[in-house]
């Protein structure tokens, strides 16, 4: 085992000891309750339009730099636990002779939560109904003008943009589920590999072999359409070497503890790297070709051979069943109505579950099912199935 293997393999072990449970909806107040726990100098940078902190944390007295920033969307914190994370792991460790050694060499910018106002509604955009990630050259949110000026005052040699995606996602040809994807963004509408964009592959291709180590399918990637009002191309333009990591659903996962754990060794690795850069000189454009493409063919659950009634006549099919999360504030956590979402022969999709009917009959063949309808009822045969909100109930 290499020392960065067993680096990586310490700080997992360290994860499994440490991480505190969460649900996918961290509201601004929630954030700020979590960061109180990290020893960590931080600044209120500026406020969002309902005059909520912005807060950028800064660590390292090297001269490398990088450039963090999650929730811009402000339903995906995935990466701001793993922030968390990643902070309370350097302030644990900072003793230790390697981790010293690379904070002595480099700094970083962590700015956790772009979008407060988004993330107390749990909702992609802010409070003036803008997509931040489409307001990079307007910049008309003053929330997005903020984290342009601090990444072009950064001078940061990376920049590591961190989404989440949908469950939608799986790695093409494969019924993988997508839990991290990785981008390269293009710089302009010709999608040229300049020599910041190559650097960006280069990055990315190493951080699919650490996480192949880790989750063994490894990670999808996006196709790179040009988005010119988007925040990877114009900071990719500035020179300034751009990854984005989207984290992504893991089957019986719901809070996305897998690409938390995955986002964390990714950034603890990207510190090594930030340090000494010479390993991003052993990868070549095919290493980042040959990381497979994202698909958008999964469901939820996937209920196959369901015999469907009608008149004296039955037919067998498919059910796909996708959940739509929603913010309950009696609870104050995250969560779903499970709606019927196709009905067919979905035998070339894949889902987070797969649930074989056996050609149990649907609802006794007393009615149809309907689409867009909620995900209870019941399939009748030798051994009945009962779904309610989209989960199997013993």
């Amino acid at each position: 085992m290499s020392t960065s293997d067993s680096t990586l393999t310490n700080a997992l072990s360290w994860w499994h000891s440490n991480s505190e449970p969460h649900d996918r909806w961290l509201t601004h107040a929630q954030m700020v309750r979590l960061f109180t726990k990290v020893n960590v100098n931080y600044s209120v940078i500026g406020r969002s339009v309902e005059g909520r902190e912005i807060r950028e944390y800064v660590l390292g007295t090297g001269s490398r730099g990088a450039v963090l920033w999650s929730q811009m969307h402000g339903n995906e914190a995935t990466a701001t636990y793993a922030l968390v994370d990643l902070l309370l792991y350097i302030e644990s460790h900072a003793q230790e002779s390697w981790l010293a050694d690379v904070l002595r060499r480099i700094h970083i910018r962590a700015i956790p939560m772009v979008n407060p106002d988004g993330a107390e509604r749990w909702s992609r955009r802010t409070a003036l109904n803008i997509d931040p990630n489409r307001d990079a050259v307007a910049l008309s949110s003053p929330e997005t003008k903020l984290l342009m000026d601090r990444i072009k005052a950064s001078g940061a040699e990376v920049a590591f943009n961190l989404h989440d995606q949908r469950n939608i996602f799986h790695l093409e040809g494969t019924d993988h589920s997508a839990v991290i994807s990785f981008l390269a963004p293009s710089a302009d509408a010709s999608r040229s590999v300049n020599p910041t964009r190559r650097k960006s592959m280069n990055w990315i291709s190493h951080l699919q072999k650490i996480t192949k180590q880790f989750y063994e399918p490894g990670a999808g990637k996006y196709t790179d359409e040009y988005y010119p009002t988007a925040f990877g191309e114009n900071v990719q333009a500035l020179g300034i070497p751009t990854i984005l990591i989207e984290s992504g659903a893991a089957p019986g996962d719901p809070n996305r503890n897998v690409a938390r754990k995955l986002n964390f060794i990714l950034l603890i690795e990207a510190l090594r790297v930030l340090s000494n850069s010479t390993v991003l000189n052993d990868y070549s454009i095919a290493d980042y070709k040959a990381i497979p493409l994202n698909d958008n063919k999964q469901w939820d659950l996937k209920i196959e051979n369901v015999t469907i009634r009608y008149s004296d006549r039955s037919i067998v099919a498919d059910l796909g069943i996708r959940y739509n999360y929603h913010p309950d504030k009696t609870t104050g956590k995250l969560a779903y109505m499970a709606i019927l979402g196709d009905i067919g022969d979905l035998s070339h999709q894949c889902a987070l579950q797969t649930i074989d009917a056996k050609e149990a009959v649907f609802e006794n063949g007393e009615r149809l099912p309907q689409l867009d309808e909620a995900a209870s009822f019941t399939l009748y045969g030798e051994q009945n199935i009962s779904i309610k909100n989209g989960v199997l109930i013993p």
